[in-house]
């Protein structure tokens, strides 16, 4: 039997006409989710998919390709549901699928012997998706692939779609030329923006390894899977310091590593304050009530907040509003990156207060901080 395409025009769909998408996707959903083999658009270059669920359908993906043992990526229909494979994320693989998701990069994950859901355990389930417990996940920047991985139903293992030896197919043509009746349906949406493959990167809890070099090369890889955190205040001598440290610890806390080891994990936590002076020293009553946490600041020194610093800046948390309007006077386009650390009111300035000012000034970071890592924005 030939394979049924269907043409879908992806102008449409970025135009924001994706009514009637669901539509046109039916059959290729109905396909995956019997066990058939679909191909389908990515920004890369053309996917063939199947069911994960299936057993038949894998081995007919396997058969197609001539890997008996090699494992297939799980495409994903959004960053998010990489929590359903893997969890717990090494740090800059995090940083990474929130920087380079939905895009151009597949990661390697360790899976600790088990995929993360409860919905995806068995045996020969975790057999078909993992491979030396180790999961391959790629989020593909393509509403067309997304919609039909989102309906799905299931794990959808893919690979590129062309015959072992030859070259992947970044238009539907290409893939018929090679694959016409050995896929049961593709999805034929024009030529591929990128036409290149995705680029392959290995973690594990202490680093990564660039597998294939793709659309991103390694100082891309490198520079992505950085993340600076820049903390702003007036000063830069008691509030943003403390939310410095503080943060610093948490984080630590949850990437089981000591605060010293974090930036060697590719995050970077700082503070910077709009009308500081470089090289002062934190208030006392900032130290006491930062070392109460747990979150020692003597060693900070001031600095001023600079649009070099802002544009380095993958994110800046800021103690008030005027603040948020600070860094937008001093360096424009970071208004995506930058937030109020409490989004319920101004963290107000304790200099010139007692103690016990500083303290609660403490603790309301701290649970700002907490809660900004619930909402995994920080």
């Amino acid at each position: 039997m030939k394979t049924r395409v269907i043409r879908v025009n992806p102008k449409t769909v970025s135009a924001g006409g994706d009514a009637g998408l669901g539509r046109l996707l039916a059959p290729a959903v109905r396909a995956l989710k019997a066990g058939r083999l679909v191909g389908f658009p990515t920004e890369t270059v053309y996917g063939v998919g199947a069911i994960a669920t299936d057993a038949e359908a894998v081995e007919r993906l396997r058969e197609l390709k001539d890997r008996p043992e090699a494992p297939f990526s799980v495409h994903l229909a959004a960053p998010e549901d990489a929590s359903l494979y893997v969890k717990d994320l090494p740090a800059r693989a995090r940083t990474l699928m929130a920087k380079a998701w939905p895009g151009p990069v597949t990661i390697l994950l360790p899976t600790g012997g088990h995929l993360a859901s409860p919905s995806l355990r068995g045996k020969a389930l975790y057999g078909r998706i993992a491979a030396g417990d180790v999961v391959g996940l790629r989020c593909p920047d393509d509403a067309i692939a997304r919609r039909l991985l989102s309906r799905a139903g299931g794990p959808v293992l893919a690979t590129s779609a062309n015959l072992p030896g030859r070259k992947p197919s970044v238009s539907a043509g290409g893939v018929l030329r090679q694959l016409d009746g050995r896929i049961d349906v593709l999805i034929d949406a024009g030529r591929t923006r990128c036409r290149d493959a995705s680029t392959i990167v290995a973690f594990t809890a202490d680093g990564y390894a660039l597998v294939r070099e793709g659309v991103y090369g390694p100082a891309d890889i490198e520079g992505l899977s950085r993340r600076r955190i820049i903390f702003v205040c007036t000063g830069n001598t008691c509030r943003s310091p403390m939310a410095e440290a503080i943060a610093r610890k948490l984080l630590a806390e949850r990437d089981r590593c000591r605060p010293a080891e974090l930036a060697g994990r590719g995050l970077e936590v700082l503070s910077a304050g709009v009308f500081a002076f470089d090289g002062g020293h934190p208030t006392p009553e900032a130290v006491a009530a930062a070392g109460r946490l747990g979150a020692p600041v003597e060693s900070h020194r001031s600095r001023k907040l600079t649009d070099g610093l802002i544009n380095s800046a993958d994110l800046l948390f800021c103690m008030t509003d005027r603040h948020v309007a600070a860094v937008g006077r001093i360096a424009g386009g970071a208004a995506d990156r930058t937030f109020a650390l409490d989004p319920d009111g101004d963290i107000a300035d304790p200099v010139g207060a007692d103690q016990a000012v500083y303290d609660r000034v403490a603790e309301r970071i701290e649970k700002c901080l907490r809660r900004r890592m619930k909402e995994n924005l920080l």
